[in-house]
């Protein structure tokens, strides 16, 4: 079902991602727990796969949908974020 999936709306899979995107992810959710830090919010509400999934998508310059822009916005600023 995954197979027809991606074939019939065209997303291109990438399973072997690579060092660069973990790097980049893990640099962006450090960043992100700072951020919670300093506000005096609640520790981390968000996983390293969210970061993974995002810096995925600005590296190979793909566009992230997601219903939470601010989050992507100052993690990734020149990633496309479309939402809906």
């Amino acid at each position: 079902m995954l197979d027809e999936f991606f074939h019939a709306t065209a997303i291109p899979l990438d399973w072997e991602a690579g060092e660069p995107i973990w790097r980049v992810a893990g640099r962006a959710f450090q960043n992100y727990v700072e951020r919670r830090k300093r506000g005096k919010e609640e520790l981390p509400r968000r996983i390293l796969a969210d970061f993974f999934i995002a810096a995925h998508a600005a590296l190979d310059r793909y566009s992230l949908i997601t219903l939470d822009q601010r989050l992507y916005r100052a993690a990734y600023p020149k990633l496309e974020i479309l939402t809906f």
